[in-house]
């Protein structure tokens, strides 16, 4: 019995000091979640970070949420240390009520990026019928 008591015992050790090991790297990249919703429309991002300058890895989300014939689109804006807004490019989700259609990308800018957020909108072509953002979240490297 004392030879098995040890064994859980290293067993709960090792599954501990794994669970720590998982955390701390998991911890190593900062990153910001991002979500919002509009009438139509629902989306949401993972940013990580790699540098001030340096989104290594935005993946995206986006959700149609009506059969209405409009589409959903998503993207990401950046504040610079400046203050100064950037918009980047759109998304767009054109497969219609529950599509879920997912992108992974990267961003550079060499202005910095100290803050991100989501603009979620519902849009006829090229006009936005209603939008929603998600809060400002930092860049723990700018």
């Amino acid at each position: 019995m004392r030879l098995r008591s040890k064994s859980m015992l290293f067993v709960a050790a090792s599954v501990a000091f794994l669970s720590a090991t998982t955390i701390t790297s998991a911890s190593a990249s900062p990153g910001a979640v991002l979500s919002a919703e509009t009438t139509g429309a629902f989306g949401d991002a993972y940013v990580t970070f790699a540098s001030r300058t340096y989104a290594s890895k935005i993946e995206f989300r986006s959700v149609d949420l009506l059969a209405d014939g409009h589409h959903a689109r998503l993207r990401l804006i950046t504040k610079r240390s400046n203050g100064v807004q950037a918009a980047w490019p759109w998304r767009m989700n054109y497969g219609g009520k529950g599509a879920q259609p997912e992108w992974t990308t990267s961003l550079t800018d060499a202005q910095g990026i100290a803050q991100v957020r989501l603009q979620v909108c519902r849009a006829e072509g090229d006009t936005l019928l209603n939008c929603a953002y998600s809060d400002w979240k930092s860049n723990a490297l700018a």
